[in-house]
């Protein structure tokens, strides 16, 4: 036996024990390596109507490219009820209705520079990012467990915003938030249900 199939008998071997060892050891969860921080959410379905600028309009695929008040830039497919999509040009001003799921997280923050989070959270200059990502920061003004809704506002004023829980899940979910809390959130469009100049 030559000195190198000795050498490659010992590598397959010290490969093999490895291996066997590797098998043999208990498998670590992954919730025992990354702790999750637990936060409480809520989704909601909502229907938009918003003054748009219409970047522009595939009829072929049919969807529609737009901008939102907000600056966000979103592509959404339109419904086959919309049957104007060949009136509405490029670049031209529109009023467009969506749908949209609305996902509420609770952020209650304690400790030091909690209220300095906040504070920016609440900004009436929302970061570029969030508005892109459609991530928002509300504060509660109300919630009517007889009805099961929810009242937000945003951080900089405007329209108070009410969301009925439809489902029982949604409903145990609005117990768990109260007014004056603060929520970041996610918007998700999902589809133009119209579209008119």
């Amino acid at each position: 036996m030559t000195i190198r199939s000795i050498k490659l008998a010992a590598g397959f071997s010290t490969f093999a024990a490895a291996l066997a060892i590797g098998i043999g050891l208990p498998e670590r969860q992954a919730s025992a390596q990354v702790q999750a921080v637990p936060r409480e959410g809520v989704s909601f379905h909502d229907t938009v109507t918003a003054r748009v600028t219409v970047e522009t309009v595939d009829e072929d695929a049919r969807t529609v490219a737009f901008n939102l008040p907000n600056g966000r830039l979103v592509l959404l497919p339109v419904a086959n009820s919309v049957t104007n999509l060949a009136t509405i040009d490029d670049g031209s001003l529109a009023t467009v209705t969506f749908t949209e799921v609305v996902t509420m997280l609770n952020l209650r923050q304690k400790g030091p520079g909690s209220k300095e989070a906040r504070k920016d959270q609440m900004s009436a200059r929302p970061n570029r990012t969030d508005v892109e990502a459609g991530r928002f920061t509300l504060t509660v003004v109300g919630v009517d467990l007889t009805k099961n809704t929810v009242s937000v506002i945003s951080g900089d004023g405007g329209a108070v915003r009410t969301y009925a829980a439809t489902s029982i899940a949604r409903q145990d979910m609005l117990k768990k938030i109260k007014v004056g809390d603060v929520v970041i959130g996610m918007t998700t469009p999902l589809m133009i249900t119209s579209i008119t100049k």
